[in-house]
């Protein structure tokens, strides 16, 4: 007969009462009030973030003017947020998966008040876009840290609610900025919305120091369950190295970068632009119809998790929603022969459909281990941002095809722009049927009997 090691079956015992009392912690820090609190400190910074981002293309004619750039070169700087943006995604997901969110989202968000310090004192389109660039080296924690912070805080029965809730607050902050943005630069001139912006950037740096804990020493027994060692954590760069290999995943980023193109083009730049001359309307107009877009995919976000969540299932509402989500696109090529009244409601349910980009998160939240968690999601994110780097001066420079500097293309012209966002829609639909499908995670803290 075998002998069990002296001490094997305490030690045993040992651990699981650990685990257990982990867990217990877990569910008690999850009740009540002070996780949404948290929560909502987060999201202020992902607010600020989205309402410094769509400001360029709000004040589109006017930076165009003071600079003396060309369309080209306009969206080729400000797409310098982005190219920022992008690759600091995955080492923003290390960051937050070793420190947590407050010593990482505190200092970003004084980088993101630096750069529209540099942005509002320049009339040079070269400082403008090393001002866009600081705004996006910054804002790259806004979005994974509101979201690595809620898989810590909240209950699992929320994660499937807590990116479409992240991207309706980030909407409201495009949305604000949109004609606010509008009405303040007329009164005060295109600086002032930009000097606020660095000032509030200011005040939430503070926010989050003072009110944001340390990562708590129940989720890092938690990371424990999952192979994580405090004392000697995985190097990153085998972490990227698992993350590269998985085909899967890169099917997965690009479906959902395609499908975000609505928001990380349309709304954050060109909005204002291509509904302007496609359908005649004066730039306030086109702005609040660029405001739909972020208003419908928030709502669709939003939509999307909870019906997921639902009915157990994610790739059937990721799909659906991306094939719809293009057609609505290329229904939009007709704009120029259309009532505005039915642009709008084009516009609107293109946001709505797309919404279901937030559902490639979600299931990377289903699926991804407790400490590899943000650099996975950072990937994806990663993947998602580093497409408006390349669209978005790709757009300009269709648009402009043939026109000398600073000229207004015709109606035609902006659409062999926009079919750039078309073809990357369409593309994105069909990678959406290769996804793998997830379930949503069971309750990960309930205390187990034995």
């Amino acid at each position: 007969m075998q002998q069990r090691p002296p001490g094997g079956r305490p030690a045993h015992d040992a651990a699981q009462r650990h685990l257990k009392a982990s867990r217990l912690r877990a569910k008690r820090a999850r009740q009540g009030w002070r996780p949404w609190m948290l929560f909502g400190v987060a999201s202020l910074f992902y607010f600020y973030e989205f309402f410094v981002r769509v400001a360029p293309g709000v004040l589109h004619s006017e930076l165009m003017k003071v600079s003396g750039a060309s369309e080209g070169a306009f969206g080729f700087s400000m797409s310098l947020y982005f190219l920022a943006y992008a690759p600091a995604q995955l080492l923003v997901g290390r960051l937050l998966d070793r420190h947590g969110v407050r010593a990482v989202a505190a200092p970003a968000s004084l980088l993101v008040a630096l750069g529209c310090l540099l942005f509002a004192t320049s009339d040079n389109i070269v400082l403008m876009g090393l001002g866009r660039f600081f705004q996006g080296l910054g804002s790259s924690v806004a979005y994974l840290g509101v979201i690595y912070l809620s898989l810590i805080w909240l209950p699992p029965q929320r994660h499937g609610m807590v990116p479409g809730m992240v991207t309706a607050i980030g909407t409201l902050g495009a949305a604000t900025a949109q004609l606010p943005l509008l009405l303040i630069s007329d009164q005060f001139g295109w600086r002032m919305p930009l000097l606020i912006g660095s000032a509030v950037g200011v005040i939430i740096a503070s926010l989050i120091w003072c009110y944001l804990p340390r990562r708590p020493s129940w989720f890092v027994e938690l990371m424990r369950q999952d192979g994580f060692d405090p004392q000697s954590p995985e190097p990153m760069g085998f972490q990227l190295n698992r993350i590269l290999h998985q085909p899967s995943l890169w099917i997965l980023s690009l479906a959902a970068a395609g499908i975000y193109l609505p928001v990380s083009v349309i709304g954050d730049l060109w909005g204002v632009s291509f509904f302007g001359i496609e359908a005649g309307l004066p730039s306030d107009h086109a702005s609040l119809i660029t405001t739909v877009v972020f208003i419908s995919f928030a709502i669709g976000a939003m939509v999307a998790g909870h019906w997921s969540d639902r009915i157990g299932r994610r790739k059937v509402l990721f799909s659906s929603g991306a094939i719809s989500a293009a057609s609505f696109a290329l229904l939009l090529c007709f704009t120029s022969r259309l009532p505005v009244s039915v642009v709008v409601v084009l516009v609107g349910a293109l946001g709505f459909t797309s919404g279901s980009q937030q559902l490639a998160f979600v299931m990377v939240a289903d699926t991804a281990k407790r400490h590899t968690r943000a650099i996975t999601l950072a990937f994806v994110n990663f993947v998602v941002m580093f497409f408006p780097v390349i669209v978005q001066p790709t757009v300009g420079l269709f648009s402009q095809w043939g026109l000398p500097a600073g000229a207004r293309p015709s109606s035609m012209q902006e659409l062999q722009g926009y079919s750039v966002v078309v073809v990357g829609m369409l593309a994105a639909a069909g990678l959406s049927l290769l996804v793998q499908d997830t379930v949503p995670r069971a309750d990960e803290d309930v205390v187990l009997s034995h």
